[in-house]
């Protein structure tokens, strides 16, 4: 069952490798993906599954270089503190111009570039391939098609959160055209990228090879999981439209996903299901997921860097002795404040503690294990390789951010329900509405508890305050631009129509 042939993981090679160390005409220093081998590819179906399966790889790399998924959205003003790295240290508190490799690598967008132009660069090519090879159907460039625009608009929604203005590239670069570009807005950006998912939603399926079909000679069990779907285009939608306060679109985009999800068989999970190393959501299960970056031990994609777990687990779960990062026992006792609390509890007559979230509470460090997928998930401690997956948006997550966009729009009872729905999973009390807790601040606090490591915190808080306008720093940071990154001197340098961000000057 190869997910990422070994087409695909050659492919990955020499276009991360052309990307991170070639500079040439300045196109934001990223070589365009497959230059010297035109003539031989876009022929054959053989030709589109490796680009494909490229673009993938690269949206991988991309999101997990330097931690890059779990510094940009958990780090910041976040619940997670550095155990002895000054890199994240600076991180937490906001001070992104110190002078660190992480934090250098991390202020640098080109390899999101690089996905955004092998996505590009698809879209147009891949049409040759239907003339070319009659193995190779319109069913089959519609939905690689599909998959190619959600994966750019991504792209795109990710880069926004994390430096505001970018420069918008609609069409490949390898033709020696593209030599400097400006950012656009924000909102020209996300108008862009809300388009492409549209148009991708409609030619996306819920699940791939359905029955007696195969999609690239692959049955469902194969594909189950891994690709984007038409779910997957409209969770990003709600996000898109919730990040610009957009509620209303926000409202019918995460609807869509409500009412639908089970056409891509996904469910809500208790938390065994969730966490389990071995067939839990971030494990190599083939359980449906919304949006997930695979790293299968089998396929060798597990690595001992790039993963949550590389800052997060320390002994007794992995030799390590202490964790990079790790949640204080205050703040897990604040968060966590309900003895029945599947994620973690203590019983306040037998003491005992539910540790699906948290291992060594009582030690001097309490381990975040969550996530603990080593090896295959049943890696013991002498093997800091880990295979778990990057779970971008899951089901409990759209119901949280359905609850929130209700509430929003003041359509109380139906915020609640789905409130209550994910704590009802967690075995928590309901919320009333003669509550005396604010709504808002309850959902959001769910969401604290349930998404924490997944990415979400930082943004979660920027969406708050924005709403609520009740946190000083982050609304101060919001109105003057310091929610963003800096960006890198090098991108900077290469291209002389950029502008770095105002807060960071």
């Amino acid at each position: 069952m190869k997910r990422y042939n070994q087409w695909g993981k050659y492919l990955v090679l020499m276009l991360s490798m052309s990307v991170l160390f070639s500079s040439c005409n300045k196109k934001l220093d990223i070589v365009a993906s497959n230059v010297g081998a035109e003539g031989r590819e876009w022929a054959s179906i053989s030709d589109t599954r490796a680009h494909l399966m490229g673009i993938y790889g690269l949206m991988r790399a991309a999101m997990v270089d330097n931690y890059g998924h779990w510094v940009y959205g958990e780090m910041r003003y976040g619940d997670f503190n550095s155990y002895s790295r000054a890199d994240l240290r600076v991180v937490q508190e906001n001070k992104l111009k110190a002078s660190y490799p992480l934090i250098k690598d991390l202020t640098d967008w080109r390899r999101f570039y690089a996905v955004i132009n092998a996505a590009s660069l698809f879209i147009e090519r891949a049409p040759e391939v239907l003339k070319k090879d009659s193995r190779y159907t319109e069913r089959d460039l519609k939905y690689d098609i599909g998959q190619a625009r959600s994966i750019r608009a991504l792209m795109y929604f990710y880069m926004v959160r994390i430096w505001g203005e970018v420069p918008l590239l609609k069409d490949s670069y390898d033709n020696g055209s593209f030599a400097e570009v400006a950012q656009s807005s924000e909102s020209t950006v996300l108008a862009f990228a809300e388009e492409e998912l549209l148009k991708a939603a409609e030619d996306l399926p819920y699940r791939y090879a359905v029955g007696q079909q195969t999609y690239y000679g692959e049955s469902e069990s194969v594909w189950s999981g891994v690709l984007v779907n038409k779910i997957t285009a409209y969770s990003i939608l709600a996000h898109i439209a919730a990040w610009q306060g957009k509620y209303i679109n926000a409202d019918v985009y995460s609807k869509f996903v409500i009412d639908n999800y089970t056409q891509a068989n996904l469910a809500l999970l208790n938390v065994p299901s969730l966490v389990s190393p071995t067939d839990g959501l971030f494990g190599p299960s083939t359980r449906a997921q919304i949006l997930a970056i695979r790293s299968s031990y089998e396929l060798g994609e597990a690595t001992n860097t790039g993963h949550l777990e590389s800052l997060t687990l320390g002994y007794p779960i992995v030799t390590k002795a202490k964790p990079d990062i790790f949640v204080n026992r205050d703040t897990i006792n604040a968060i966590f404040d309900d003895p029945n609390d599947t994620r973690f509890g203590i019983d306040s007559v037998s003491g005992l503690i539910r540790t699906n979230y948290f291992t060594n509470y009582n030690g001097d460090i309490p381990i975040f294990s969550k996530i603990k997928v080593i090896r295959n998930g049943e890696g013991d401690s002498d093997f800091s390789i880990f295979g778990s997956n990057l779970v971008f948006t899951r089901l409990e997550e759209i119901f949280l951010l359905y609850a929130e966009a209700k509430t929003v729009l003041n359509q109380r009872d139906e915020a609640i329900k789905y409130l209550n729905q994910v704590k009802a999973q967690r075995g928590l009390k309901p919320y009333i509405s003669s509550s005396p807790k604010d709504l808002l601040g309850e959902i959001f606090l769910e969401r604290r508890r349930e998404l924490m490591g997944e990415g979400w915190r930082w943004y979660d808080q920027i969406r708050f305050a924005k709403i609520k306008k009740n946190n000083p720093t982050l609304n101060t940071l919001i109105e003057n631009g310091g929610i963003f990154w800096p960006i890198s001197a090098d991108v900077l340098s290469r291209n002389s129509k950029l502008k770095q961000n105002s807060y960071w000057k």
